[in-house]
């Protein structure tokens, strides 16, 4: 039992440098762009013209933290018209089907992973794959790797990433990059998930270096938040 013990807590603190860090509640990336913590991750919400992007949509299938961050901004949720999904983990989608108007995009074969068809591998795949599934949103669209989209206005580019989870992506606006699980701020920088968390972590590192000529110089994560001068410190990473 202590030996058992031990090799717990010797894991524990090899994993531990590499663990995301909780954000704050709330976090503002100038006038059109905040981050909602919704208990169990981030949605960003990403102001445009006519109505609202969402990149990821929280794990709160009641949105709570989300529907009344949107209602002080003076949107409702027929306003939100485009939702990005970095990937297929519930803590990171469950609250899409709040919002009727959304077209909502998953990268490559992640359609499968949100509707229960193919079970994930990591542990916390697995342990997310026994909680309640809420509502999928029924229009479900492929994002492409490469693929430039104009949401109302603002240009995104799609990139896909595949490791954390095999349809994995990430959105390039402006300078921001939202990375979702696969690249995350820890104690030592940024970092990949941890293994126990990812499909792949190889494969998730691989996709990292694709990353090297990207122009963005924030990254915007699924749980801990905004990471300034993020291009020199993913290359740090690398290295």
């Amino acid at each position: 039992m202590f030996v058992l013990g031990g090799l717990a807590l010797l894991g524990l603190a090899a994993v531990w440098p590499s663990l995301p860090r909780r954000g704050p509640s709330r976090v503002e990336v100038g006038e059109a762009l905040t981050g909602v913590n919704t208990g169990q991750s981030y949605a960003w919400v990403l102001k445009t013209e006519d109505g609202a992007v969402l990149v990821d949509a929280g794990g709160d299938a009641e949105g709570k933290a989300l529907l009344q961050e949107l209602s002080a901004q003076g949107l409702s949720p027929e306003d939100v018209h485009s939702i990005l999904i970095t990937h297929g983990h519930i803590d990171h989608w469950a609250g899409a089907h709040l919002f009727p108007n959304a077209r909502v995009w998953v990268g490559p074969g992640e359609t499968a992973i949100l509707l229960g068809r193919v079970p994930l591998k990591s542990p916390v795949g697995r342990l997310t794959g026994l909680l309640p599934r809420p509502p999928v949103p029924a229009q479900l669209e492929a994002a492409r790797d490469g693929e430039e989209l104009d949401l109302d206005g603002e240009k995104v580019l799609a990139l896909h990433v595949p490791g954390h989870t095999p349809g994995s992506m990430m959105y390039l606006w402006r300078d921001v990059l939202f990375t979702g699980d696969s690249l995350v701020h820890s104690n030592s920088g940024l970092a990949p998930a941890p293994l126990i968390m990812s499909e792949s972590r190889a494969q998730n590192v691989a996709s990292l270096r694709k990353l090297a000529e990207v122009p963005f110089t924030r990254t915007a994560d699924g749980h801990s938040g905004v990471t300034d001068n993020a291009r020199e410190a993913l290359r740090g990473l690398l290295r």
